[in-house]
């Protein structure tokens, strides 16, 4: 008999495998950051899906609110042109030079900075009109992603409820250290997807293989050494 089980399995598989992923995510943030110095904050962001995503029309930041009016927070729309590809992280900095001087290499972008050769952010007064800075609570706050929509695509918060209840553990980490997913392919919207960096680890994600795709490759193994015993 022909088996057809098989192929309906796999399939069945790889889309269970598919509604895991959220396309673009933030992946890690840093909020304490070294020295106590606001330029030296940074928000990661990896896209996990499987094609390229435009992010010129869409926004990053810590106000929150459409319509905010803490002078403190901002949201920051990325410049013309601005792309991640699928896989790929990215890093936008306060200050491209101070993220530099703290870790070696430069970010994708950066929000207040004056280094030549990073593209800066610019401020998104539609949302908040008077936010010209990013400047992260180390006690309570958020970072937030907005798509071309202004629709949120991913947030994270701590201290507070924004975003997650209960919120990340904001008197966890020391200076300096960061949060991050666990797993950058997985997004729940809860605090379970995080944990603290030790160290941070800016450009670098951890991908843990999803279950479908163990499945999928166990049975894939399956079917090739049961095809090798029929023949």
């Amino acid at each position: 008999m022909k088996q057809t089980w098989f192929p309906l399995l796999v399939g069945a598989l790889l889309l269970a495998g598919q509604s895991a992923r959220a396309a673009v995510v933030i992946s890690e943030v840093l909020f304490n950051e070294v020295g106590s110095d606001a330029t030296g904050e940074w928000i990661e962001i990896y896209n996990n899906g499987a094609a390229t995503v435009d992010l010129s029309a869409w926004k990053i930041g810590d106000e929150e609110t459409s319509g905010g009016t803490g002078t403190s927070e901002g949201m920051f729309q990325f410049p013309p042109g601005a792309m991640i590809a699928a896989g790929e992280v990215q890093i936008v900095a306060v200050d491209a030079d101070t993220f530099n001087a703290n870790y070696g290499f430069l970010p994708a972008y950066e929000v207040t900075g004056a280094n030549a050769g990073v593209p800066n952010l610019t401020v998104y007064s539609a949302w908040d009109n008077d936010g010209d800075k990013i400047n992260m609570s180390n006690s309570n706050d958020q970072a937030v992603l907005l798509d071309g929509a202004d629709a949120i695509a991913d947030a994270v918060s701590w201290g507070g409820t924004f975003a997650f209840d209960p919120a990340l553990d904001a008197s966890a980490e020391s200076d300096g250290q960061s949060w991050e997913r666990i797993n950058a392919t997985i997004d729940t919207d809860t605090a379970a997807d995080w944990q603290l960096g030790n160290p941070s680890s800016p450009g670098v994600v951890s991908i843990v293989p999803e279950p479908a795709a163990a499945a999928l490759a166990v049975l894939a193994a399956a079917g090739c050494l049961a095809a090798g015993r029929r023949s």
